[in-house]
Protein backbone atom coordinates (compact mmCIF):
# COMPACT_ATOMS: atom_id res chain seq x y z
CA UNK A 1 0.00 0.00 0.00
CA UNK A 2 1.21 3.48 -0.88
CA UNK A 3 -0.18 6.97 -0.35
CA UNK A 4 -1.94 6.99 -3.72
CA UNK A 5 -3.99 3.94 -2.62
CA UNK A 6 -5.56 5.73 0.35
CA UNK A 7 -8.65 7.14 -1.40
CA UNK A 8 -9.59 3.64 -2.60
CA UNK A 9 -8.71 2.11 0.78
CA UNK A 10 -10.98 4.61 2.53
CA UNK A 11 -13.85 3.69 0.20
CA UNK A 12 -13.27 0.01 0.98
CA UNK A 13 -13.17 0.78 4.72
CA UNK A 14 -16.57 2.50 4.49
CA UNK A 15 -18.04 -0.44 2.57
CA UNK A 16 -16.59 -3.06 4.90
CA UNK A 17 -16.68 -1.97 8.52
CA UNK A 18 -19.29 -0.52 10.90
CA UNK A 19 -16.50 1.53 12.51
CA UNK A 20 -14.02 2.26 9.71
CA UNK A 21 -10.51 3.49 10.36
CA UNK A 22 -9.75 7.12 9.61
CA UNK A 23 -7.43 8.31 6.87
CA UNK A 24 -5.20 9.78 9.58
CA UNK A 25 -4.83 6.37 11.19
CA UNK A 26 -3.82 4.81 7.87
CA UNK A 27 -1.35 7.63 7.24
CA UNK A 28 0.16 7.07 10.67
CA UNK A 29 0.42 3.33 10.10
CA UNK A 30 1.94 3.73 6.63
CA UNK A 31 4.40 6.52 7.29
CA UNK A 32 5.20 6.52 11.00
CA UNK A 33 4.95 2.95 12.23
CA UNK A 34 7.96 0.90 11.09
CA UNK A 35 6.40 -2.32 12.43
CA UNK A 36 3.25 -2.09 10.29
CA UNK A 37 2.97 -3.62 6.84
CA UNK A 38 0.06 -3.05 4.45
CA UNK A 39 -0.86 -4.66 1.14
CA UNK A 40 -3.51 -3.96 -1.48
CA UNK A 41 -4.86 -6.14 -4.26
CA UNK A 42 -5.33 -4.21 -7.50
CA UNK A 43 -6.01 -5.23 -11.12
CA UNK A 44 -2.89 -6.27 -13.02
CA UNK A 45 -3.63 -3.90 -15.88
CA UNK A 46 -4.83 -0.31 -16.00
CA UNK A 47 -8.57 -0.28 -16.46
CA UNK A 48 -10.70 2.18 -18.43
CA UNK A 49 -13.08 4.22 -16.28
CA UNK A 50 -16.09 2.29 -17.57
CA UNK A 51 -14.62 -1.07 -16.53
CA UNK A 52 -16.77 -3.18 -14.22
CA UNK A 53 -13.80 -4.18 -12.07
CA UNK A 54 -12.89 -2.16 -8.98
CA UNK A 55 -9.62 -0.22 -8.86
CA UNK A 56 -8.86 -1.98 -5.58
CA UNK A 57 -10.09 -5.48 -4.73
CA UNK A 58 -8.81 -5.85 -1.18
CA UNK A 59 -6.43 -4.62 1.48
CA UNK A 60 -4.76 -6.01 4.58
CA UNK A 61 -2.37 -4.84 7.23
CA UNK A 62 -0.42 -6.40 10.05
CA UNK A 63 2.05 -5.37 12.74
CA UNK A 64 5.11 -7.32 13.81
CA UNK A 65 5.77 -7.95 17.49
CA UNK A 66 8.78 -10.09 18.36
CA UNK A 67 7.47 -13.61 17.64
CA UNK A 68 3.93 -12.58 16.69
CA UNK A 69 2.31 -10.78 13.79
CA UNK A 70 -1.04 -9.18 14.54
CA UNK A 71 -3.42 -8.74 11.63
CA UNK A 72 -4.86 -5.26 12.05
CA UNK A 73 -7.24 -5.18 9.11
CA UNK A 74 -8.35 -7.17 6.11
CA UNK A 75 -11.17 -6.30 3.72
CA UNK A 76 -12.42 -7.37 0.30
CA UNK A 77 -14.78 -5.41 -1.93
CA UNK A 78 -18.33 -6.59 -1.10
CA UNK A 79 -19.10 -7.82 -4.63
CA UNK A 80 -15.85 -9.81 -4.74
CA UNK A 81 -16.19 -11.65 -1.42
CA UNK A 82 -16.40 -15.41 -1.64
CA UNK A 83 -14.01 -15.65 -4.61
CA UNK A 84 -10.87 -16.58 -2.66
CA UNK A 85 -9.34 -13.10 -2.65
CA UNK A 86 -9.56 -12.78 1.14
CA UNK A 87 -8.08 -16.23 1.74
CA UNK A 88 -5.29 -15.54 -0.74
CA UNK A 89 -4.46 -12.15 0.78
CA UNK A 90 -4.58 -13.51 4.32
CA UNK A 91 -2.24 -16.38 3.42
CA UNK A 92 0.08 -13.99 1.53
CA UNK A 93 0.28 -11.79 4.64
CA UNK A 94 0.90 -14.85 6.83
CA UNK A 95 3.66 -16.05 4.49
CA UNK A 96 5.30 -12.63 4.48
CA UNK A 97 5.18 -12.39 8.27
CA UNK A 98 6.37 -15.99 8.63
CA UNK A 99 9.52 -15.11 6.69
CA UNK A 100 10.48 -12.76 9.55
CA UNK A 101 10.46 -15.70 11.97
CA UNK A 102 7.17 -15.10 13.76
CA UNK A 103 5.64 -18.09 15.51
CA UNK A 104 2.00 -16.95 15.52
CA UNK A 105 -0.53 -14.76 13.75
CA UNK A 106 -3.29 -13.12 15.79
CA UNK A 107 -6.34 -10.99 15.01
CA UNK A 108 -9.62 -9.73 16.40
CA UNK A 109 -12.95 -10.38 14.72
CA UNK A 110 -16.56 -9.54 15.53
CA UNK A 111 -18.59 -12.60 16.62
CA UNK A 112 -21.27 -11.36 14.21
CA UNK A 113 -18.89 -11.59 11.23
CA UNK A 114 -19.64 -15.21 10.43
CA UNK A 115 -18.05 -15.14 6.97
CA UNK A 116 -14.73 -13.93 8.39
CA UNK A 117 -14.89 -16.43 11.25
CA UNK A 118 -15.46 -19.24 8.78
CA UNK A 119 -12.46 -18.15 6.69
CA UNK A 120 -10.16 -17.83 9.70
CA UNK A 121 -11.19 -21.19 11.16
CA UNK A 122 -10.82 -22.89 7.77
CA UNK A 123 -7.22 -21.64 7.68
CA UNK A 124 -6.46 -22.93 11.18
CA UNK A 125 -7.09 -19.92 13.41
CA UNK A 126 -8.61 -20.76 16.80
CA UNK A 127 -10.11 -18.63 19.55
CA UNK A 128 -7.70 -17.73 22.34
CA UNK A 129 -9.64 -14.94 24.01
CA UNK A 130 -12.46 -12.43 23.98
CA UNK A 131 -12.26 -8.65 24.38
CA UNK A 132 -15.47 -7.41 25.96
CA UNK A 133 -17.09 -4.32 24.40
CA UNK A 134 -14.04 -3.91 22.13
CA UNK A 135 -15.60 -2.14 19.17
CA UNK A 136 -17.05 1.40 19.24
CA UNK A 137 -20.59 -0.03 19.06
CA UNK A 138 -19.70 -2.17 22.14
CA UNK A 139 -19.68 -5.50 20.32
CA UNK A 140 -17.13 -7.93 21.73
CA UNK A 141 -14.10 -9.07 19.74
CA UNK A 142 -12.98 -12.65 19.51
CA UNK A 143 -9.21 -13.00 19.63
CA UNK A 144 -8.03 -15.68 17.21
CA UNK A 145 -4.56 -17.12 16.71
CA UNK A 146 -2.78 -19.28 14.21
CA UNK A 147 0.08 -20.74 16.23
CA UNK A 148 3.14 -22.75 15.29
CA UNK A 149 3.37 -21.39 11.76
CA UNK A 150 7.07 -22.22 11.57
CA UNK A 151 6.24 -25.92 12.06
CA UNK A 152 5.98 -27.84 8.77
CA UNK A 153 2.86 -29.72 9.95
CA UNK A 154 1.09 -26.36 10.36
CA UNK A 155 2.59 -24.42 7.47
CA UNK A 156 2.74 -27.06 4.71
CA UNK A 157 -1.06 -27.38 4.23
CA UNK A 158 -1.39 -23.58 4.28
CA UNK A 159 1.45 -23.26 1.78
CA UNK A 160 -0.27 -25.79 -0.48
CA UNK A 161 -3.53 -23.83 -0.27
CA UNK A 162 -1.63 -20.63 -1.01
CA UNK A 163 -0.07 -22.24 -4.10
CA UNK A 164 -3.57 -23.21 -5.32
CA UNK A 165 -4.80 -19.66 -4.79
CA UNK A 166 -1.64 -18.21 -6.37
CA UNK A 167 -2.45 -20.17 -9.54
CA UNK A 168 -5.95 -18.69 -9.61
CA UNK A 169 -4.78 -15.17 -8.81
CA UNK A 170 -2.04 -15.35 -11.47
CA UNK A 171 -4.80 -14.75 -13.97
CA UNK A 172 -4.61 -11.03 -13.33
CA UNK A 173 -4.89 -9.76 -9.77
CA UNK A 174 -1.48 -9.11 -8.15
CA UNK A 175 -0.77 -8.00 -4.61
CA UNK A 176 1.35 -4.91 -4.01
Amino acid sequence: MVASDLDMVMELEQASFPSPWSRELYEHELFRNPYSHYRVVVPAVELPEEAALPSLFAQAGYMLFSEEAHILTIAVQPLWRGHGIGAWLLLRVCAEARETGVQAMTLEVRPSNQAALHLYRTLGFHQVGRRRRYYPDKEDALVLALTGIQAPRIWTPLQERLAELDACMAKGIPVT
